[in-house]
């Protein structure tokens, strides 16, 4: 779900992740794997000067855990792993109680 203080990054994201699963349906029984990486805040350049979220990560952290996804030859990953429930939930949130969430 899209955040409304950076919708357009989070729209971005969203996008491409979508595109990702459709392109990994469609590569399904070819000898090409595709990883999906769904990477929460990361701690970085880009990031520099914002306060950090909840459940951030480090690039290292990230690819610690791309590269144990690759190993297991898993089709994604998020990082950290508490992200994926916690998604789960907001995206089961009614659009009204969503807006009322913080920023």
């Amino acid at each position: 779900r899209v955040r409304r203080a950076n919708y357009v990054y989070g729209s971005a994201k969203a996008g491409l992740d979508g595109f990702c699963s459709g392109l990994a349906d469609a590569l399904h029984g070819s000898s090409v794997r595709l990883l999906l990486v769904r990477p929460g805040f990361v701690i970085g350049r880009m990031t520099e000067g914002m306060s950090p979220a909840p459940f951030s990560s480090t690039p290292e952290q990230v690819a610690e855990a791309t590269v144990r996804a690759l190993r297991r030859g898993r089709g994604s990953v998020w990082v950290p792993r508490i992200l994926k429930p916690v998604f789960m939930g907001m995206k089961m949130l009614p659009q009204s109680m969503w807006r009322r969430l913080p920023r």
